[in-house]
């Protein structure tokens, strides 16, 4: 497994009050994290800071895809900038994430020298 920060840039034709409502009231978060919970999967979220209509990190925790099953701990933060013409500048980042390493990767050093 390999860990980084996930980071995702767009701009939202919305006025950064209605993403912020989108990212704050449970009912609207629960439209759009929905599919993860229908799949079976187990998400915790708390709060740890939020600056209305600007930012808004969550501790988020999340039922662990290995072989163990154990939960992964991450950090997602949300940042909204007003654009000049009404929408929100929207930045995630999801930190730390873990990412399943191909059986083949050489990262854990040369799969040949192993055999």
């Amino acid at each position: 497994m390999t860990t980084d920060a996930l980071i995702y840039e767009c701009a939202l034709d919305a006025a950064p009050e209605k993403v912020w409502r989108a990212l704050t009231i449970p009912e609207y978060l629960e439209r759009w994290l929905a599919p993860e919970a229908e799949a079976g999967g187990k998400l915790d979220l708390t709060v740890l800071a939020a600056e209305e209509n600007k930012s808004l990190s969550y501790h988020w925790r999340e039922a662990g895809q290995g072989a163990a099953g154990d939960a992964e701990d991450s950090v997602v933060t949300f940042e909204l900038k007003p654009m000049a013409d009404g929408r929100t500048w929207f930045r995630l980042t999801h930190e730390p994430v873990v990412m399943p390493v191909a059986a083949n990767s050489n990262l854990a050093g040369p799969l040949m020298l192993a055999a």
